[in-house]
């Protein structure tokens, strides 16, 4: 077992010091550790990064000087002991304390007795230690600041929104439908004991029950992709035509670009852009992988207007940047990384992306724009002031999904049409 705990150690590490994604940093430290179980150091270091806050309150009132003078690796150690009495129902509480013991020894050396001390002293007083029920910002482990912002907006449903985001989401592929039908890829992936079943109201999404099907055959000759379920039901309602001249304005990693590609047949072309080089190779990776070649990939700021763009596409997709609120649940580090402090500098980038996606758009073409945030100031805020601003283009669809559906994470997207 040592062997998950300094694998899972490696992960938090990655992500409390490096601000590395917890994803990324769970990969690899499930491959540098082959002896470990993958799917208990996942489950493992994704609570521990979501239950951040709650545990270091624990640790400031249990030590004698709080969390002062607690130096990083050692803080990491506790974070894990106290979560895994709290939450690990496979791990007894004596076996918690004593694999937190013994990873100290491996890995913060000097810390074993103080950390032996504190987590027995947390198993005596665990009961009361327990947060204030109306302290929503300890009881889920969100920051206050972000709590104040959803309460603002959401009223009542603040609480169901935070227990939704704390929920990881289910696993969701995409069918390349150039490959297969959704039914068809569930049948061969079925044969590697990997369970798959259809997703109501979506032509191309399977949900994954049980298996791995990213390390299958099938996955590294493109016949699916990974996708939140919102993204895909989002592009399957922008449903950019066979033939068409396509722009995604923010496109990497590739994910929607390549979803698009599939939907057209492969026909026609897509200009796929990004701001960061290292990342348009990313959208290579994938189109390449998927077998689509209509997929161009631009080194372009969707702040700054290219004019030879202008009135040029059939469809542009601003899938902008965002405070991400809405993927919180996939990626628990956003809460540690969030200030809501910095939006209003987010919407003015969203503002003048918008805008220029509109520029781009040939007379009777389709935008859309879209968000993985359920945050109304970048998401209702921008069309709202966007559109009264061009006079109210037509507004094909508008709409906000929640995360209450374990197979869905809280999106944006709203597609208009630009005039004749």
């Amino acid at each position: 077992m040592l062997g998950d705990w300094l694998a899972t150690f490696e992960a938090l590490k990655a992500v409390y010091a490096d601000e590395a994604y917890s994803n990324i940093a769970i990969n690899e430290a499930v491959e540098h550790h082959k002896e470990c179980s993958g799917g208990f150091v996942r489950a493992f270091a994704k609570g521990v990064i979501r239950d951040t806050m709650r545990l270091d309150y624990c640790v400031e009132k249990l030590a004698d000087k709080g969390l002062k003078g607690i130096k990083k690796r050692t803080l990491i150690v506790l974070r894990m002991g106290i979560y895994a009495i709290d939450s690990l129902d496979s791990v007894p509480d004596y076996a918690a304390v004593n694999e937190a013991v013994a990873l100290a020894k491996k890995v913060s050396r000097g810390t074993d007795r103080f950390i032996n001390a504190l987590l027995r002293r947390y198993l005596k007083e665990k009961d009361n230690l327990a947060t204030d029920e109306s302290n929503l910002s300890l009881r889920y482990s969100f920051p206050q600041k972000l709590v104040d912002l959803l309460q603002s907006q959401y009223g009542e449903d603040t609480e169901k929104l935070l227990i939704a985001l704390n929920t990881a989401p289910d696993l969701i592929l995409r069918t390349n439908t150039l490959m297969a039908e959704p039914d068809e890829l569930a049948e061969l992936l079925a044969k590697d004991g990997i369970i798959c079943k259809p997703v109501e109201g979506s032509r191309t999404a399977l949900v994954c029950k049980k298996g791995q099907p990213v390390s299958t055959s099938y996955y590294r000759d493109g016949w699916f992709s990974v996708q939140s379920l919102s993204s895909i039901k989002s592009i399957e309602a922008f449903a950019p035509k066979q033939g068409s001249r396509v722009l995604d304005m923010c496109a990497a990693p590739g994910g929607k670009s390549c979803a698009m590609a599939e939907l057209m047949c492969g026909e026609g072309s897509i200009t796929a852009c990004d701001i960061h080089p290292h990342r348009l190779e990313l959208i290579d990776t994938s189109s390449d992988r998927l077998g689509l070649d209509i997929i161009e990939a631009k080194l372009q700021n969707g702040t700054e207007f290219r004019e030879e763009w202008a009135g040029a596409f059939d469809f542009v997709l601003a899938d902008v940047p965002c405070s991400g609120i809405g993927v919180i649940g996939s990626k628990p580090e956003l809460k540690l990384r969030t200030n809501p402090d910095d939006y209003a500098e987010l919407t003015g980038v969203q503002a003048e992306i918008l805008e220029n996606a509109y520029k781009y758009l040939k007379p009777g073409g389709r935008l859309m724009y879209s968000t993985c945030t359920i945050n109304r100031y970048e998401n209702e805020g921008i069309v709202d002031s966007f559109c009264e601003k061009h006079g109210f283009p037509l507004i094909i669809e508008k709409h906000a999904i929640m995360p209450y559906n374990s197979s869905l994470i809280g999106f944006f997207y709203c597609i208009i049409e630009k005039s004749v």
